[in-house]
C-alpha cells in the first residue's frame, strides 16, 4: 500500500507564519504554523488524502507506528526540555496512573509509557541548544559575569551561582528553578550585557519573550548548536535541549513525554526534571550521515524505534528495489519523486506532499528528480 496522506499545521505560539509556506508551497493559514505531524499519534492524527475520514491508524487497522515524523518550523524558542528513558517513562506513567492523575491534567508529566528519543534534520539554517557546557566553561562564564563593571547588580548573584556550581551543576540548576521568583532582575541584567558581549545576545532575546524566567541563565549554560541544511542533531533521553529557530524534519519515537525546565508558562516539575536530566557537560556531536547507495543516505542513530533516510533520485539514476524492511512515511522536500513497489502500486509526490508506505511489499523503487525524507519504524 502506498497512500498519500495529509495533516493540518499545529498553531503553537513559537511557530513561524512563513517558513513552511515559503519552503513547501503550502498555503499560509494566517496563524503560526509550528508543526505538521505524520503518523498515528493521537495528538494530531494524519489522514488519508483521498478519504479524509480515514487516518493512517485506520490504514494500519489500529496498530500504531513506532515513530512520528514531523515538519517543524520555529520562529521563536521552544521550552527548555528533556525526555525520559524507557524505564523512567514506564515508571512515571504507572505512578501517575496509580495516583489518579488524569491524562489531560496540566500537571501530568507522563502521557504514555514510552521514551522519546528524537532527531532534527535542518532544511534551513537551524539554531538549537543541546546539553550543558563543561563545568569549566560554565565557571568561566560566571566569573566573567562577576567581573563586568556594567552589571554590579549581578555580582552577588553570580558569586552565589558559582558557589552552587562548586557543589554540582545539579545544585545550581535546582536553585535556579526552585527559586524562580528571585530571578527577575537577573534576567534584565544579563540581557543588558549583550551590548558589551555577544555571548549574551541570546539572553537579550529570551528576556523579551520570557521576562524574568530563570531559563534565560540555564540557556546560557547550554551548548549553542548551529545546523546548516542537511545536518542533523540527535537527542537521546536525558539531554536537555531547546530549538531556537529554523525549519527541519523531525523524527522521534511515538511519545508525548516532555519534562520542561524553563522558557515556558507550562508545568515544571523540578524534582522529576532533576531525576531525568543528565548533568554531564561537554560538546554534542552531530549525527553521522552514511551513504548507503548513490542518492540514499541514512542518518545514523543508536535507537531501533526509527530509521531516517534522505532519498534523492535524479535523471541519471533511480533507486530501484530498496528494502525498507517495515512501514514508512515519506515527505517530499524538493522536486518530484515517484514511489512504486513490487506489488505494482505507485504514487508521485511533489514538494510538500507525504505518503504512507506499508510493509506488505518487499521492495520499493524511487524515481524522478527530487528529495524525500523517509522515516521507517518497527512493525
Amino acid at each position: 500500500m502506498i497512500r498519500k496522506i495529509t495533516n493540518q499545521a499545529l498553531p503553537y505560539g513559537w511557530g513561524s507564519h512563513t517558513l513552511i509556506p515559503d519552503f513547501f508551497g503550502i498555503t499560509a493559514t494566517g496563524s503560526p504554523m509550528a508543526e505538521i505531524w505524520f503518523g498515528t499519534h493521537p495528538g494530531s492524527l494524519t489522514s488519508d488524502l483521498e478519504q479524509a475520514e480515514r487516518s493512517v491508524l485506520d490504514l494500519r487497522e489500529g496498530k500504531p507506528l513506532s515513530f512520528l515524523l514531523k515538519i517543524l518550523a520555529a520562529d521563536s524558542p521552544l521550552s527548555i526540555q528533556v525526555h525520559p528513558s524507557k524505564a523512567q517513562a514506564e515508571a512515571g506513567f504507572a505512578r501517575e496512573n496509580a495516583a489518579g492523575v488524569s491524562l489531560g491534567a496540566a500537571h501530568r508529566n507522563y502521557k504514555d509509557a514510552n521514551h522519546k528519543p528524537e532527531m532534527i534534520v535542518a532544511l534551513t539554517d537551524f539554531q538549537a541548544l543541546a546539553g550543558f557546557k563543561t563545568a569549566q566553561q560554565i565557571r568561566e562564564l560566571l566569573e566573567d559575569i562577576r567581573s563586568y563593571p556594567a552589571a554590579p547588580e549581578l555580582h552577588e548573584s553570580a558569586a552565589l551561582w558559582a558557589s552552587l556550581l562548586d557543589d554540582s551543576l545539579r545544585a545550581l540548576i535546582s536553585h535556579l528553578l526552585t527559586n524562580r521568583g528571585e530571578f527577575g532582575h537577573s534576567g534584565v541584567a544579563l540581557a543588558a550585557l549583550a551590548e558589551f558581549d555577544g555571548r549574551f545576545e541570546l539572553a537579550a532575546k529570551l528576556e523579551k519573550i520570557y521576562p524574568g524566567d530563570p531559563g534565560i541563565l540555564v540557556a546560557l549554560l547550554m551548548n549553542q548548536i548551529s545546523l546548516s541544511a542537511g545536518e542533523a542533531l540527535y537527542l537521546p533521553a536525558g539531554i536537555v535541549h531547546a530549538y531556537l529557530s529554523g525549519l527541519g524534519i523531525e523524527i522521534m519515537a511515538s511519545s508525548d513525554n516532555v519534562l520542561r525546565g524553563g522558557l515556558t508558562p507550562k508545568h515544571i516539575d523540578v524534582p522529576e526534571l532533576l531525576d531525568v536530566v543528565s548533568f554531564e557537560g561537554g560538546p554534542v556531536d552531530l549525527v553521522v550521515r552514511q551513504k548507503v547507495a548513490e542518492g540514499l543516505v541514512e542518518f545514523k542513530t543508536p535507537v531501533d524505534d526509527f530509521v531516517l533516510y534522505r532519498v534523492e533520485p535524479s535523471a541519471n539514476h533511480l533507486l530501484a528495489d530498496v528494502s525498507l524492511g517495515s512501514s514508512a512515511i515519506a515527505i517530499c522536500t524538493a522536486g518530484e519523486v515517484a514511489i512504486s513497489n513490487s506489488l505494482g502500486e505507485r504514487q508521485v509526490l511533489s514538494r510538500g506532499e507525504a505518503a504512507y508506505i506499508s510493509a506488505d511489499a518487499r521492495l520499493t523503487t524511487f524515481a524522478g528528480a527530487g528529495t524525500l525524507f523517509v522515516g521507517v519504524g518497527l512493525d
